[in-house]
């Protein structure tokens, strides 16, 4: 796995200045369809692990993984914007996946 970026997702989450921003595509497509939820995206990059990594324009995307308080498995695809941003570009309800 991808160890070194996980633990940089970890520690932005616990930075209590961290900015969270949603592409489009994530909050007005896929969260309302998948019915993931801010908290749920927040629950799993606090323990998340990261899976994949995918270089493309503007930059690399980063597939974390974990599950969320209801115990669903998710995967919530971000970009890492130092000093303190996540974008979070698209999140995966890896459960219902067909």
């Amino acid at each position: 796995m991808f160890e070194t970026e996980s633990a940089e997702i970890r520690k932005l989450m616990q930075d209590r200045n961290v900015r969270l921003i949603f592409t489009t595509h994530a909050r007005k497509i896929r969260m309302p369809e998948r019915n993931i939820t801010d908290s749920d995206v927040r629950t799993v990059l606090r323990s998340c692990t990261v899976t994949d990594k995918r270089f493309s324009h503007p930059g690399e995307v980063l597939s974390a993984e974990g599950k969320d308080l209801d115990g669903r498995n998710l995967r919530i695809c971000v970009r890492i914007n130092p000093p303190c941003t996540l974008i979070v570009v698209t999140t995966i309800d890896l459960d219902k996946r067909s």
